[in-house]
């Protein structure tokens, strides 16, 4: 639990009262707090993250706060209330704090029908189609980074469209490498569908977009019947990718991490029903019906699948740290999931296929 001198410098410096503690995530404790007669919510970084001293960086903890800032600012431009309306942060070696607006309670996966998931689902796809919308002003793309001369900025710069093709040509390379490693994972029809996926961003991209890579069910909440996403990991991407990134996360990837220490308090696997159903009202709700638009989301998805299986077979080649084990398992454990991507990419191949969407 966190220093109280600290939670007591915070409070007072931010000028709140009445700290209610709500919880923790995986970085910062959390406090329902009063301010000018209005719940707020004050979170203060851990200094243990993952079992690992969380150590002091001005510049990520700026790129990570104002990343957040900006994300905030340009949801509630798109869709007044869907993010916290006030927002602020400070950042000094001594003491450090967000603060922002109560928004909500965390939706809970057990107290929600198929229908309510699927509602729940369709409604954070508008949002993340009505955010692209918005400008975000920033130099380069990619992670967002900070530093005193530039401020706040994609931290990749160059030429974006280069950039993905390199990264298509990277993710092609990881299924050989897969291939190599484990025989099993060899398919025609996944290898035909990877190379589709690969042209077919290549066809789309025009810009890169301000979009979340992170809006797992403990960063989603309900203000009445409104959908509230906090917390994000905002990218300045191909906003096709992180749709598939949410489509993986929902059909997928969540459910086969949830006996992992990270997930397992959340029961996905018990869930899984409505997971899926997130994940098709997201699908409904970001396309609007337009198929094109589907098709590319299936492919970003299939390559976020490989990259979740490449991701695996390189924590077995080394030594697994406790933060790793926290959050992905054994090594026995890992090496389990590798046939359950198989078959999701496979899956994702008969899909587009079907589609007749790979030509």
């Amino acid at each position: 639990m966190i220093n109280p001198l600290k939670l007591q410098a915070a409070t007072r410096h931010a000028e709140v009262d009445t700290p209610v503690f709500l919880g923790e995530g995986a970085w910062h404790y959390a406090w329902k707090v009063r301010k000018n007669g209005s719940d707020w919510v004050l979170r203060i970084p851990k200094e243990v993250a993952y079992d690992q001293p969380a150590l002091y960086d001005e510049a990520v903890l700026k790129a990570e706060y104002g990343g957040t800032e900006l994300y905030y600012a340009a949801v509630n431009q798109a869709v007044k209330g869907a993010a916290p309306m006030h927002y602020s942060f400070f950042v000094t070696e001594e003491l450090t704090y967000t603060l922002e607006s109560f928004a909500g309670t965390a939706i809970e996966l057990a107290e929600i029908n198929r229908e309510a998931a699927f509602q729940l689902g369709q409604d954070i796809g508008e949002i993340y189609r009505e955010t692209e919308k918005i400008p975000h002003g920033l130099s380069g793309y990619g992670f967002l980074a900070w530093s005193t001369e530039e401020g706040l900025r994609g931290s990749i710069a160059g030429d974006a469209h280069q950039g993905l093709k390199e990264e298509s040509e990277e993710q092609l390379a990881d299924y050989e490498t897969l291939c190599q490693s484990h025989s099993e994972l060899k398919s025609e029809v996944v290898e035909k569908a990877i190379h589709w996926a690969a042209a077919l961003r290549q066809r789309r991209f025009t810009m890169p977009l301000l979009t979340n890579q992170d809006a797992s069910p403990e960063n989603i909440l309900m203000n009445g019947t409104q959908v509230c996403l906090i917390d994000p990991y905002p990218i300045v991407y191909y906003p096709r990718g992180m749709a598939g990134n949410f489509m993986n996360l929902y059909e997928n990837y969540f459910v086969s991490l949830s006996a992992t220490e990270r997930y397992r308090k959340h029961r996905f696997d018990v869930h899984e029903a409505k997971m899926k159903a997130i994940a098709e009202g997201f699908l409904a709700g970001y396309s609007e019906g337009n198929t094109e638009i589907v098709r590319e989301v299936r492919g970003e998805q299939l390559l976020q699948v490989l990259e979740s299986a490449f991701s695996h077979l390189q924590l077995l080649e080394g030594e697994l740290r406790k933060e790793t084990e926290i959050r992905f398992g054994t090594k026995k454990e890992i090496a389990a999931r590798l046939p359950l991507f198989l078959t999701e990419l496979e899956r994702l191949a008969a899909i587009n296929i079907n589609n007749e969407s790979i030509v």
